[in-house]
């Protein structure tokens, strides 16, 4: 046992030691009690009704623990009244208005007249729990649904929309829900042109039949009040108005707080969709010269002149031009259209103003990171230029500068290279990326084909990377075009017709010598090829931000490389190499197909309480001219995302164990398997922490020599399945999530299976892995 070891072991016990002696009830008077714990329960439980609505509603909550466990601040307070937080000295006057509003609560969601009573149990000078007593009563149902609305034209829009409705008949009754339709119908009605039409016009009736626990609900929709013309007179009522768009007006570079508009000018643009051949006029006001296509402008519009104002419309507006990132406030806003100026004057007009603030389109940032993955300390650096308006059009254009610099163990010439017994860093990667976001779809093609919901992009990328690892040099040259857009607010669709790699790698001479010793396909892994890759995605993600609720995020991903050059070396003759390959500029190319799916679900107790679910499969198939999968393109375990436990790519494939004597040298394998879990809870001020456990590992498709025991075989694999628990600890500025997590490994698969499950094994079993990372690992 060495010497830091013991101070470690002595400096625990001297905290405990310490932490035992501050009294929590040390600044509590005589006759007070100490609150330490609330607690409901229902009697009769039913699922309209939960623990935690109710717990919600409690005054008086207990002091705060770290991790829910220990009362730090309280034990600070005891040491020194300036410090930590003051006891919570338990309060009846807030248990019985605690009483009086879960009472209230039952009533609102149906269950009236329920009782809540309470129960306290002290220990001398705490009250250890309070327990609320809630009965249910029998609840109240809906019977029937009523509709009070003078106006037969917003009646029959109701009516029309009652399939959507929030109220049924049987549910039972819930004010909340009620609230809730009021807000549904409102909205409803602002998209069909009642642009003053708010919740406040609509109301309940609301009558209980005698002792038969149902209840008939009306609906009233009020008309407008006037206030009268002349004094004694009655208040005048109106029908609501329906408002029709008149003029559209775009101010591109508005500034809030310059009123000139001497040198302002005005260009009238035309659109017509291909959907309404109507022509829509858009009068584009701003201070020459125009920095920005007109069309970029229209095109982004979805309140159109003439058509009734629509609420959804305004607000896709909103999104769109916000989208476009050129824009550092977007403002839609209406106001009812001058009088003398209508074009037709029986109807109700408004007048649109889009007040767009720019961005500035230059911009320069330096980024920098530190990673450590498995013990691998990395540091990155990042220079990067931006445009936001490079061709007028609102392109987002940008160059990326990359260095990084990492310590990494193994190799097969780690012990003699010279850089290792000098510098803390032994490899190195550096490299250059271009990238050009245009917000449509470049393609020769009437842009009117696709919805305006689509909000598509096309994106053109260039990269040159240059790895100089261990045992090789890469060089990595690509190139790639594709598109982005949505399908709904929750569908989105990634897909790059073209994805070309160009990968040339040079080994050690002392890696070259292992090599001559291995399987081919792991020979294959380091020779010089051609990826030329079909790749699309499917993103489903119904998170709200601007609400605490569940949600799930999935996604789907399918690439398949080399088919179109393998029908052009066929149909032009092209000969097979003396390996038996087929070659392009004498680089052999990659054929394969790759499969993977990433699901999670996110379980949201509140906004700072959560648990995270992963799960990922994935299987990548060779055929062709390969006969493996590209290194680049195999799955891999391990790392601060992934299996935290063990370095990057150093987990698997299978019971895979490295033979003594032999190098330990990366893997990747094409099937892999994972499963994460997290429960992330608040610990003070922006410190966050979280539980987590890892499942996973990595397999081949076939026997191979260099990986024995790697291959998926059905009857072994969920035996071959590494698992890992660990803490996290997360720093959350908002803008960023610096994370530090320490994961212990519970069961290697690279063991023998009499010590597989780590745990107790060994005397150095204990052995934590540290990782750092930007960001949530999912």
């Amino acid at each position: 046992m060495n010497i830091f070891s013991v101070l470690g072991r002595n400096l625990v016990f001297l905290i405990l030691l310490f932490l035992v002696g501050c009294s929590t009830t040390k600044r509590i008077d005589k006759g007070q009690y100490l609150l330490v714990n609330n607690e409901v329960k229902i009697q009769n439980p039913i699922k309209q009704v939960s623990t935690g609505d109710l717990e919600s509603l409690i005054k008086q909550k207990p002091n705060k623990r770290f991790i829910g466990i220990v009362p730090i601040k309280l034990w600070l307070n005891s040491m020194n009244k300036k410090w930590g937080e003051l006891p919570t000295v338990l309060d009846r006057g807030l248990i019985s208005e605690t009483k009086t509003q879960m009472k209230k609560y039952l009533d609102n969601v149906g269950f009236f007249n329920s009782s809540v009573d309470d129960t306290i149990k002290f220990k001398k000078k705490k009250a250890k729990k309070v327990t609320y007593l809630v009965e249910l009563a029998e609840p109240y149902r809906i019977r029937n649904i009523n509709f009070s609305i003078s106006d037969t034209v917003i009646r029959s829009i109701v009516l029309q929309k009652m399939d959507n409705s929030l109220i049924k008949s049987s549910r039972i009754y819930n004010s909340y829900t009620l609230d809730k339709e009021r807000e549904r119908i409102t909205g409803v009605l602002n998209n069909y042109g009642y642009f003053s039409f708010t919740k406040d016009y609509i109301y309940y009736r609301v009558d209980s039949a005698f002792n038969s626990h149902q209840i008939d609900v009306t609906l009233v929709i009020k008309n407008v009040t006037q206030p009268p013309e002349n004094p004694g007179e009655t208040p005048r009522e109106e029908f609501h108005k329906a408002y029709y768009i008149n003029n559209v007006f775009i101010y591109p570079d508005y500034k809030p707080f310059v009123s000139d508009s001497s040198n302002l000018d005005t260009i009238t643009e035309v659109l017509t969709r291909r959907s309404d051949t109507t022509p829509h006029e858009y009068k584009i006001v701003y201070h020459p010269p125009l920095k920005i296509k007109p069309k970029l402008l229209t095109r982004s519009m979805f309140v159109e002149p003439n058509k009734k104002y629509n609420a959804t419309d305004a607000f896709q507006t909103y999104k769109k031009l916000n989208e476009l990132r050129i824009f550092k406030y977007v403002n839609v806003n209406f106001r009812e259209s001058d009088s003398a100026k209508l074009p037709d004057p029986a109807k109700n007009y408004l007048d649109c103003n889009v007040n767009l603030t720019r961005n500035p389109v230059n911009s320069y940032s330096i980024e920098a990171q530190g990673t450590n993955s498995g013990g691998d300390l990395g540091l990155a650096g990042y220079l990067i230029y931006q445009n936001k308006n490079l061709l007028n059009g609102g392109e987002i254009f940008y160059i990326k500068l990359k260095g990084a610099l990492e310590a990494q163990e193994g190799g097969t010439d780690y012990e003699s290279s010279p850089q290792n017994q000098f510098w803390i860093f032994n490899t190195f990667e550096a490299g250059i990326e271009a990238n050009l976001e245009i917000p449509k779809f470049l393609a020769p093609i009437d842009q009117d084909v696709f919805s305006r919901y689509f909000r598509p992009k096309t994106i053109l990328n260039l990269g040159y990377n240059i790895q100089n690892r261990l045992d090789y040099d890469r060089v990595i040259t690509n190139a790639s075009f594709g598109y982005e857009w949505s399908e709904t607010q929750f569908k989105k669709h990634i897909l790059f017709p073209s994805d070309i790699n160009f990968i040339k790698v040079q080994t050690t001479p002392e890696f070259d010598s292992v090599l001559a010793t291995e399987s081919e396909r792991f020979r294959n892994q380091y020779t010089d090829h051609l990826i030329f890759a079909l790749k699309y995605s499917y993103i489903f993600n119904n998170q709200d931000i601007n609400k605490i609720k569940n949600f799930i995020y999935f996604r789907a991903n399918v690439e398949t490389s080399g088919n179109l050059l393998d029908l052009a070396t066929h149909m032009l003759g092209t000969p097979e190499n003396s390996e038996g390959f087929r070659t392009v500029f004498g680089i052999r190319y990659s054929q394969y197909i790759k499969n993977d799916y990433d699901f999670r679900f996110y379980i949201m107790f509140d906004k700072k309480h959560s648990l995270a679910f992963r799960t990922f499969a994935g299987l990548a198939v060779a055929y062709g001219n390969s006969v493996d999968i590209p290194f680049e393109k195999g799955y891999y375990g391990g790392g601060a995302n992934g299996m935290r436990a063990w370095p990057l790519r150093y987990l698997g494939p299978g019971a895979f164990s490295v033979p003594q004597g032999k190098s330990n040298l990366e893997r990747v394998g094409d099937i892999m398997l994972e499963g994460n879990f997290e429960y992330r809870f608040p610990i003070y001020s922006v410190f966050r922490g979280a539980f987590f456990y890892d499942v996973g590992n990595i397999w081949l498709l076939r026997d191979n020599e260099t990986f024995p025991d790697g291959k998926f075989e059905f009857n072994k694999f969920y035996q071959q399945l590494a698992m890992d628990i660990g803490l996290g600890i997360r720093l959350d500025f908002n803008y960023f999530i610096f994370r530090v997590d320490f994961a212990q490994r519970l069961h290697d698969p690279a063991l023998p299976a009499s010590k597989s499950w780590v745990i107790g094994k060994s005397s150095n079993w204990f052995n934590p892995v540290f990782n750092l990372g930007i960001g949530y690992p999912f």
